[in-house]
This record gives C-alpha cells, structure tokens and sequence, in this order.
C-alpha cells in the first residue's frame, strides 16, 4: 500500500501563496465568503470549478488531469468508470488538502492498492478518498448492471451508505469538512436507519 508522504514539498504552489500561508494562521482554515450549495441544480463541473477557483480559501490543491491512457489502464486493471468520476479525474487525478490530511486518491494508488480488499464491498468497488494516511476511507459500489449506477459509503464496523451523487459527497466535504461534514453526514444516516 502507497502511503501518503506530508513532508514533501508541495512543488505546484506559487510563491504569494506561501508569502500569503506564512502570513495566516495555519491551524485554522481560511474562511470560505460563500459556501458551495447543494441542490438538483448542482453539476459537479460547477464543484470542480469551486475548487479549482477558491483552492487557497478551501486549502485543496489539485493534481495534473489524469491522461485517457492513466484512465484506460485503471478501467483495464480494476473496474469501468462512472461518467461521474471520469470527469473527475479528467478534471484531476487526486488533490491534496492542507486540512485534515484527506484525499482523493490517485487513479495509479487505487490500483496499487487494489489487493487491499479490507473495508470493501463487493469486487466492484474501490477507496476513492482517504483520511490521516488511510486511517479511513471513503468507498464507491458501482452497480454491476449500470455503470452509473453507483453508492459511495463509508466502512467502520457497519457499512453506511452516503449518497449515489459524487457531486454531494464534495460538496459535503467541501462545506462542512472531516468531522462536521462527512462524520456527521455518516451520523445522521445511520442514526436514520434504526
């Protein structure tokens, strides 16, 4: 299993965003002026703008745009891609958050990890995001039938199902963070179930 490595240098920053971090506070996150809402309107090309557009203010920085050959080798060597989550990784292959230490994983790390089948489940799911270097992991079930036909969960002791919708899940993330927003996403739904 790939670990995540937090003390290499974040080469993709520009020299007034370090001038601008060394200026701020950097144990609190940088107020957000306008939250990214959520609705049936929502698309998630406007979550992936919202990022690319407020990254210093949301502390999330991007990778490169995985390449249609990094795609086709992930679809070949683990499973078929949700338009969702193409789009996503076409968009970025992975980004990194100065908060929290959460994740979206690389498309070449998943299959790297790929043996790892702990927490998963079924053959066609796979950890798309992690938390403090794979101390937990957020997961997506693509139906077998329907490719776009997909579950993202969380696995502790009990699986709890989130949401079918990549573009909540971010904005959740997004909006509300680690522990306000996911854990307490994870909370409600599976207080809701009882």
């Amino acid at each position: 299993m790939k670990f995540f490595n937090f003390f290499r240098t974040k080469s993709h920053r520009t020299a007034s965003h370090l001038k601008e971090q060394s200026v701020e506070n950097n144990f609190t996150k940088p107020d957000i002026k306008e939250k990214i809402i959520y609705n049936s309107d929502t698309t998630l090309l406007d979550v992936l703008n919202y990022i690319r557009d407020n990254s210093v203010q949301t502390g999330i920085q991007l990778n490169k745009p995985a390449t249609q050959i990094e795609i086709g080798n992930f679809e070949n060597q683990k499973a078929e891609l949700p338009d969702d989550f193409k789009l996503l990784y076409k968009f970025s292959n992975g980004f990194e958050t100065d908060h929290d230490l959460f994740r979206l994983i690389p498309l070449d790390e998943i299959i790297e990890n790929g043996l790892d089948k702990s927490y998963l489940v079924s053959d066609t799911s796979f950890h798309f995001t992690e938390y403090m270097i794979y101390s937990d992991m957020w997961s997506v079930d693509i139906s077998k039938h329907n490719i776009n036909d997909y579950k993202i969960y969380n696995k502790t002791d009990t699986v709890v199902y989130l949401t079918n919708s990549l573009t909540e899940f971010l904005c959740v993330f997004i909006n509300d963070g680690i522990y306000d927003g996911l854990y307490g996403w994870r909370e409600t739904k599976q207080k809701s179930r009882k």
